[in-house]
């Protein structure tokens, strides 16, 4: 609801912007187009209508959307009326759709064409970073370089350099050193001593295992972005690999929920692609949790309750509690298991003594204590007062079921 309302909110000042400031949607424009050639993998032959055209066109396009990679439905407007296509839509439908665009000699692209098209694409930024750009370049009172929003999708990242000069006969910003860390690949380099346009698009191919770094030096200031890495435990946009949460939801239902499937191929769970997995002891080799810890299974949590350690930071945390409240089992590591137990003690009797049905003390000595046999088992039945016995096969204390799930991606 809250992703809703912020793109309702967005869209309500941009719909300002677009009649007010039309030389920022042509900018924005550019980002969000080199976005979607990173998104779908299009080849760009300088006409992004007809490219778009010939991927809509493409089998490339239909198992994208079968596979989620558009959501669960987009929406396109041919010849200026909507047609909607869902993920799970028929061969039929797909074929109806083809039709259609192919009656289209180019694609008529418009503001609101991406409005509709493009603002809910899911593991994307493209359409808020669309609008973010317009309101930014849309604010006559900024100059210099201004603090475009970055176009992220899970493979690629689209930087927007855009310089606005104090006044018309300002130069533009000559460059001095340009550099973009831990990219596999980066097209539309600046070289030095290149004068830049008044706004540059560079594209950048991710590694999900590490951050981007861009820095830009020009004799008119200098520019340094940072996009942290998609499985960077120093990410404050999700919790970090190896977080265990507590759940009523089924695994069926988790996934639904929280998307957890969403870029894995069928949207099917697996350990390379999800984000999370039960703690029931099953392989997850090949994620981000396994890279990191070496473990190729999940905790397996299954009917256990979980226990912190004695210590949580050996060489910096503060002394341990006092060892009444400690684990006796002082060398566990993390993930081990430990059997039930029950506390060791012993029942005191007022004297040492039994007493006979005719009042005749019985010696209550181990070696003579006198046996009966064939005496009935009264466990659970004598309460003395306090309400029958809960007996079991464990010792346990009063709890409520969960499920367990645990960050490995």
């Amino acid at each position: 609801m809250r992703s809703l309302l912020i793109t309702i909110v967005l869209l309500v000042q941009c719909a300002f912007c677009y009649g007010q400031c039309p030389e920022a949607v042509s900018t924005c424009e550019k980002l969000l187009q080199g976005g979607l050639y990173s998104f779908t993998g299009m080849t760009n032959t300088g006409s992004f209508s007809q490219d778009l055209r010939t991927y809509y066109l493409s089998e490339q396009f239909k198992t994208d959307m079968k596979n989620g990679k558009w959501g669960g439905s987009l929406t396109i407007p041919v010849k200026g009326v909507p047609f909607t296509l869902g993920a799970s839509d028929s061969e039929e439908k797909f074929q109806q759709f083809r039709s259609m665009i192919m009656s289209e000699t180019t694609l008529n692209i418009s503001s609101d064409y991406y409005q509709t098209t493009f603002a809910s694409i899911p593991n994307t930024n493209l359409y808020e970073a669309f609008n973010q750009c317009i309101q930014t370049i849309c604010n006559e009172n900024q100059v210099g370089f201004l603090p475009v929003k970055e176009l992220i999708t899970e493979d690629y990242v689209v930087f927007t350099i855009h310089y606005r000069p104090q006044v018309s006969t300002d130069p533009l910003p000559k460059v001095e050193y340009f550099k973009v860390e831990n990219a596999l690949s980066v097209s539309n380099v600046p070289v030095k001593d290149q004068v830049l346009s008044q706004t540059t698009i560079i594209s950048a191919r991710r590694d999900p295992e590490k951050d981007i770094l861009l820095t830009l030096q020009t004799d008119r200031g200098t520019v340094s972005r940072k996009i942290d890495a998609e499985n960077s435990l120093s990410s404050n946009k999700e919790l970090p690999i190896g977080t265990v949460i507590t759940s009523f939801l089924t695994f069926e239902e988790f996934n639904f929920a929280s998307k957890n499937n969403l870029k894995s191929p069928g949207e099917l769970w697996t350990a390379e692609k999800s984000k999370w997995a039960p703690c029931d002891g099953r392989s997850i080799a090949n994620s981000g949790y396994s890279r990191i810890t070496s473990k190729a299974f999940t905790p397996d949590l299954r009917g256990q309750f979980m226990r912190g350690l004695n210590s949580f930071d050996p060489v910096k945390g503060p002394v341990l509690r006092a060892e009444s409240e400690r684990d006796p089992d002082s060398n566990r590591a993390v993930g081990s298991y430990q059997e039930d137990a029950f506390q060791g003690h012993k029942h005191f009797q007022a004297e040492n003594l039994m007493k006979s049905r005719n009042n005749d003390d019985i010696p209550n000595m181990p070696d003579k204590r006198p046996y009966w046999d064939n005496i009935p088992n009264s466990a659970g039945i004598y309460d003395a007062g306090y309400g029958k016995p809960r007996l079991s096969t464990e010792t346990r204390p009063k709890n409520v079921a969960v499920y367990y799930y645990i960050k490995i991606n």
